[in-house]
């Protein structure tokens, strides 16, 4: 199974309910809805955290964007790899900073998900949605809000980001592991039609 390949082995595509989608509009579509996320984060944290409880939020960020700009003219200058010095105050920013993005990342997702039948702003563009492995049915709120803690998590550090990338790129299926925690997939296919409702008479 080659990291381009979007066909699935016979006896797995006939377990699944739905085509995976291919990698190309996932990234597209989760670079699209990073974009807006962070722009949500950078709201929150200039009007209503920083102001707040971080009043020299500006002036320390400036200061250490000075910092490394000096930085890198004089490495260039030099030839000799850049010193950057990074001030207490500014790592401190750091938890603040983490903890927004966080906390907007899983509520943007999983309200997005409950919203639209498992869809986001991204995944509209491209005709994606996610949806339960094997009845291609929306996640329930539970499912999309697993899914979506770990997709936060992931987003935010390193490690997790890269066993997510090993999972979609090498698995026959393009799961990532916060699909495989919520039984669920990315798919371009349409949602089901609702089984209609039966009207009982008296």
């Amino acid at each position: 199974m080659t990291p381009t390949d979007t066909k699935v082995p016979p006896l797995l595509a006939s377990a699944l309910a739905a085509t995976p989608a291919p990698i190309v509009w996932r990234a597209l579509a989760l670079m699209l809805d990073s974009i807006l996320a962070g722009t949500i984060v950078a709201i929150i944290l200039t009007t209503v955290v920083f102001p707040q409880s971080y009043p020299d939020a500006g002036t320390i960020i400036q200061q250490q964007m000075h910092n490394f700009m000096m930085a890198f003219n004089q490495a260039r200058t030099t030839g000799h790899s850049p010193e950057v010095v990074v001030s207490q105050e500014y790592l401190d920013l750091g938890v603040p900073m983490a903890n927004t993005a966080f906390l907007v990342l899983v509520i943007y997702f999983t309200g997005s998900e409950l919203l639209t039948g498992g869809s986001t702003l991204g995944k509209r563009v491209f005709s994606l949605r996610a949806a339960r492995c094997w009845t291609a049915e929306p996640p329930t709120w539970t499912e999309s809000f697993v899914r979506n803690l770990f997709k936060a998590a992931s987003l935010m550090w390193m490690g997790l980001l890269l066993v997510n990338i090993f999972a979609i790129l090498f698995r026959p299926t393009r799961r990532a592991v916060h699909d495989y925690l919520a039984r669920t997939l990315v798919t371009g296919d349409p949602a089901p039609p609702r089984a209609p409702e039966e009207n009982y008479e008296s």
